[in-house]
């Protein structure tokens, strides 16, 4: 018979599940019934009620509804006193509540435990934010969900991280729950159970570092609770590095969530923290270093803002419309020249009148900037900060309309001028050049405008003082010469006395003019010629005035399609720094030289082996490596192997693609090829692009990346058609050694899956390099990082490329896998192979076959028969594979006769 009591109870727990709005009520009427009752009849009842929700494991708001209100009735009987050092202990429902947590919380249905630490995490956040618990119940507490914290449930595990986010103490370093956060958070192999750690720990400097790594965690949903994490966390505690990169990674994810995240949530953030000044947040960046990552965050910002805020904020002179150039600092020159961009964009012209003045003004305004550059001698670090704004007010500059004439000439003469001062960086030159094609849209007069300047920088005018020694003899002449013209002057001076004297004033007037000659003679013999000011050119050749002259070299050549009599006037300036000291100057030589030849087709072909032999040089800057390779895999990709005569050496190792016979694939063991050692006669006589792929193996990171670069793009145009390449660069997607340089890895992850669609011979290409690729990697030394390679991934990744056929004509449907097949299995069957057998047989199941003709099942069947009288004495493991492929070769054989059966009725 039911009590009243399990009446009570099971219809409140009953009606709460409905609405939230009836919670109040009815916990005035449970609490009714509890005072009562005596404990034990009343936990009877509600016991046997609290285990119906505790064993539905599906999210439903039914359930969920029942076990906040158990967690209030709960919360509601716990004593809260103002006074902390008064202890009151828990009531005896609670403690009973607890022990029943604690009891069944590593029940065998995982749907229990999940919704034993749910509730657990519900109670506690229903006691308050001033509620306390003995140290016992404390410990078990965090004892048990600890347990659940190894729970093989992923499920279970989230609910136990956000059960234990009240016991944790972010301010003590050796807090165990803090430590399992960190654990769970780095190491769990869950995403969701990753994402619940982020979201529940503490803010402390150790659990700020793993949030910083979760950014770049593989999952969207852990990076967005990362960066949700690090906006509660202020700026100061970041530096400035950390900050930069978060912003980069954020705004560029390629995940739209965790873009929005950073975009609503931690960028506003951040702009609170300075009280919504702009300037102070991009200070906080350091403008020079984080330019790009302070403008996307600006660029975002403006958007939500208000107009007239922005604009109040640019510390500009209303009336000039510009900031005082003693007040021009790197983050306002920023923040204007962002500003100005985003007005124009978009199309606030009455707001953009009122921060930026005429053209003319402007540049008399960058004019004056100028000479503040060169009056004063300033430390290093200002030098470089005043080059930053230049840059940004050249940027600035980019914004105007050029209609107005005089503004034109303006801009133009300001360029001129610049660009022969000694205040250009390579970033300002390109800039300024840049823009020239605007200012002149005429490229003859342009070029030669661009000309003169490196003329007058290389070649300027210089006075030098000439010391001329006179003999005495010639003194003494010059001294006898002096005294009777002294003489002669004072005769005439008393002759022009006696002229007034007598009135004979056309007379004295005549005296007087031989008077003055006479003196301005006799003051020049008084000055001997001893110093003598003469014009001398001389040609400068120091590395900054070549770095200028070679940067505006390179940016002009970028604006034509082809070389004017000025460009190849210029064109010496690049061929005489190639033996210049300097490095810097060194790779802007070969970069001049690589652009010429892009853009003269007779001069790529004689200069090509220019670029070929910077490889033989003896130097050891990598930069100048670099920069040739990429000018070499420009010129091959723009005029192709053919004009250059090396066709044949490209295909010396190719197979016929009609042919089913073996290539061999270039490595360590085949004759070496010294980069060092290469003189021009050598260089003609090898095979370009075994050189070329030889670089795949590099030491250094940046070459083998440009090298692998550089040969996708030859083979995904089809300038080369080379399966023995295809195959290294297999090897090199899927060398350990290769795992951090992610830039490499994203390259030859895109050329694979634009190589199977975009080139004709992609099938055939990889199905020759199939069986090679694998016997490099299953014979590796065991040193080799190749060891760690599995085979058989490297085949399912082949296999998979080639799942679909290709059609060879517009008729014939050529499958790819029907030939792989007995490849595969005749290489099974080579007592002589190197290739892991197991490897090649579980490869059996990833083919997708299409056979239309009884002799080829036959042959495969019989092949297979022969595999599994040979492996079934020494390892039956394997036989599986075979049964399996066997029984999925009979389906194909039954389906298709089928097929031929309901033609025949057709």
């Amino acid at each position: 018979m039911t009590s009243k009591v399990d009446k009570t109870v099971s219809e409140v727990l009953h009606d709460v599940q409905f609405n939230k709005t009836c919670h109040q009520r009815y916990l005035k009427k449970l609490r009714k019934c509890y005072e009562q009752t005596d404990l034990s009849e009343f936990w009877k009842s509600f016991e046997s009620c609290f285990k119906i929700p505790l064993s539905i494991p599906q999210r439903h708001s039914c359930v969920e509804r029942t076990l906040e209100f158990i967690a209030k009735f709960a919360a509601s009987l716990y004593p809260i006193t103002d006074d902390e050092e008064i202890e009151e202990p828990l009531c005896p429902f609670l403690s009973k509540l607890f022990d029943f947590i604690l009891t069944n919380h590593c029940a065998k249905n995982p749907g229990v435990r999940f919704r034993i630490c749910h509730f657990l995490n519900i109670l506690l956040n229903a006691m308050g934010d001033q509620a306390s618990i003995d140290d016992d119940i404390c410990d078990k507490i965090t004892v048990s969900m600890m347990n659940r914290l190894l729970d093989k449930s992923p499920k279970v595990r989230a609910q136990a991280i956000f059960a234990l986010h009240r016991l944790q103490d972010p301010a003590d370093d050796q807090c165990p729950i803090i430590k399992m956060y960190i654990f769970h958070a780095t190491k769990d192999p869950k995403a969701d159970v990753r994402r619940a750690a982020l979201m529940s720990m503490g803010k402390n400097q150790s659990t700020l570092q793993v949030a910083l790594r979760r950014t770049r965690d593989v999952n969207e949903l852990v990076r967005k609770v990362a960066y949700e994490f690090i906006s509660k966390v202020t700026v100061r505690s970041l530096t400035i590095t950390q900050r930069d990169q978060l912003l980069n990674d954020g705004l560029k994810d390629r995940s739209e969530i965790v873009r929005k995240t950073v975009q609503n949530v931690l960028l506003p953030a951040w702009l609170r923290h300075f009280n919504g000044n702009f300037i102070s947040l991009v200070r906080a960046f350091d403008a020079e270093i984080g330019t790009d990552v302070a403008v996307l965050a600006l660029e975002f910002l403006f958007k939500s803002a208000v107009l007239n805020n922005l604009i109040e904020q640019l510390p500009i002179d209303k009336e000039t419309k510009l900031i005082p150039i003693d007040q021009l600092t790197s983050e306002n020159v920023l923040y204007w020249k962002c500003l100005v961009k985003h007005l124009q964009s978009e199309g606030f012209t009455e707001e953009l009148e009122r921060i930026i003045p005429e053209l003319s003004n402007f540049c008399i305004y960058i004019s004056d900037f100028l000479v503040t550059m060169s009056a004063h001698q300033s430390e290093k670090w200002v030098y470089h900060m005043q080059k930053f704004i230049l840059l940004q007010l050249f940027e600035i500059i980019t914004t105007y309309d050029l209609s107005d004439e005089v503004g034109r000439k303006k801009l133009n003469e300001l360029i001129c001028n610049t660009l022969m001062s000694n205040h250009c960086s390579e970033q300002i030159i390109e800039h300024t050049v840049t823009h020239l094609q605007k200012v002149i849209p005429d490229v003859n007069s342009r070029l030669d405008t661009l000309a003169n300047i490196i003329s007058e920088i290389r070649l300027p005018l210089k006075e030098t003082q000439v010391h001329t020694q006179i003999s005495e003899e010639q003194q003494h002449e010059i001294n006898m010469h002096r005294a009777k013209m002294k003489v002669k002057l004072l005769e005439l001076k008393e002759e022009e006395y006696q002229a007034i004297e007598e009135k004979q004033y056309l007379k004295a007037d005549s005296l007087k003019n031989q008077i003055n000659s006479l003196t301005e003679e006799i003051t020049k013999l008084s000055k001997q010629p001893d110093i003598v000011m003469i014009e001398e050119i001389k040609e400068k050749n120091d590395p900054e005035t070549m770095i200028n002259c070679l940067s505006i070299i390179c940016t002009m050549m970028q604006s034509v399609t082809a070389l004017t009599p000025t460009l190849r006037s210029l064109m010496q300036i690049a061929f005489d720094s190639l033996d210049h000291s300097d490095d810097r100057v060194h790779i802007l030589a070969i970069k001049a030289i690589s652009i010429c030849c892009i853009l003269d087709k007779e001069l790529a072909e004689r200069h090509i082996m220019t670029l070929f032999l910077q490889f033989s040089l003896e130097q050891e800057n990598v930069e100048i490596w670099i920069i040739a390779l990429k000018g070499i895999f420009d010129l091959l990709l723009l005029y192709g192997l053919e004009h250059f005569d090396i066709v044949e050496h490209t295909q010396e190792n190719v197979t016929n693609k009609t042919e089913k016979s073996r290539t061999k694939l270039y490595n360590d063991t085949d004759s070496e090829v010294s980069l060092t050692s290469i003189n021009r006669t050598q260089t003609e006589r090898c095979n370009f692009i075994k050189i070329l792929a030889g670089l795949l193996d590099n030491a250094n990171q940046g070459l083998r990346t440009v090298a692998a670069e550089g040969l996708c793009k030859l083979l995904l145009n089809q300038r080369i058609s080379n399966s023995t390449l295809l195959s290294r660069l297999i090897i090199l997607c899927y060398n350990p050694a290769n795992d951090q340089d992610f830039y490499l890895r994203q390259c030859l992850s895109g050329f694979f899956d634009n190589f199977i669609v975009r080139v004709p011979d992609a099938q055939v290409l990889l199905e020759e390099a199939y069986l090679p690729t694998l016997e490099i990697i299953c014979n590796a030394p065991e040193i080799s990082p190749l060891q760690e390679i599995d085979p058989y991934e490297v085949s399912r990744f082949i296999l998979n490329l080639t799942r679909f056929g290709i059609r060879k004509s517009d008729v014939e449907h050529y499958n790819t896998h029907n030939s792989m097949v007995f490849t595969i299995l005749a290489e099974v069957l080579n007592p002589h192979s190197n290739i892991d057998k197991e490897t090649l047989i579980k490869s059996l199941a990833d083919l997708h076959l299409e056979l239309d003709d009884n002799a080829s099942k036959a042959n495969i069947l019989e092949a297979i028969n022969k595999i599994t009288e040979m492996i079934s004495e020494s390892d039956k493991r394997i036989v599986k594979y075979i049964e399996n492929f066997k029984n999925k070769l009979e389906c194909n054989a039954i389906d298709m006769s089928v097929d031929q059966d309901s033609e025949v009725d057709e």
